[in-house]
């Protein structure tokens, strides 16, 4: 019904995303082939949400940015390819972004045989807000100045990653643009997940 695809739009546009994302989301569980019976779009939305309230998604965040990467393609934004270097040496290899993604997205949320190589190396513990330090990645010098330098805030936890560089990044913060086409950036040995000292009780 009309009312239930306006509260699922509602629901989604609550949680921190554009109404133009919240509509195609809720469009994608409305086609013809989702198998939601009429009704459905409300509970279904607020069942992906999972325990929205305390950061516990299950299953909304990877249907938008889904839905993003769709919606990406569709308006003819760029793919960029760049080249992540292990840190154990192994051969480095190309990953695919669309414009606007940032690293810490195409590791959670990517596709190809690229962006899940990505995945397995690099952690994200943080949700993307600074606060951990294990999406750091070294930058190529040769690619720092167009990559462009971290913020202070980006800086004070670059201080606390694992072996940091003057040409570090965290990959939440690092958002591609066409002019990181070719960019090569290298996985730090280690990751200082400051979660883990964290005393959750």
């Amino acid at each position: 019904t009309n009312k239930d695809s306006e509260d699922a739009v509602a629901f989604v546009i609550a949680r921190g995303y554009s109404p133009e994302v919240a509509a195609a989301v809720v469009g994608a569980l409305a086609a013809p082939g989702s198998g939601l019976p009429q009704g459905a779009l409300l509970p279904m939305v607020t069942q992906l949400a999972g325990r929205w309230e305390v950061g516990e998604d299950a299953g909304l965040v990877a249907l938008v940015k889904s839905v993003e990467q769709e919606m990406a393609r569709d308006a003819g934004k760029q793919l960029v390819s760049f080249f992540v270097q292990p840190s154990n040496g192994g051969q480095a290899f190309e990953v695919e972004a669309f414009e606007g993604m940032s690293l810490k997205d195409v590791a959670e949320y990517g596709t190809g045989r690229g962006a899940n190589m990505l995945a397995e190396l690099l952690e994200c513990a943080c949700s993307g807000v600074m606060a951990c330090s294990t999406c750091h990645v070294y930058i190529d010098p040769a690619w720092f100045d167009k990559a462009g330098g971290p913020s202070e805030a980006e800086l004070d936890m670059i201080e606390l990653a694992h072996e940091p560089r003057d040409t570090s990044r965290l990959g939440c913060q690092l958002r591609f643009s066409h002019k990181f086409q070719g960019l090569r950036l290298t996985i730090p040995s280690g990751a200082n997940n400051l979660f883990d000292d964290i005393p959750f009780e």
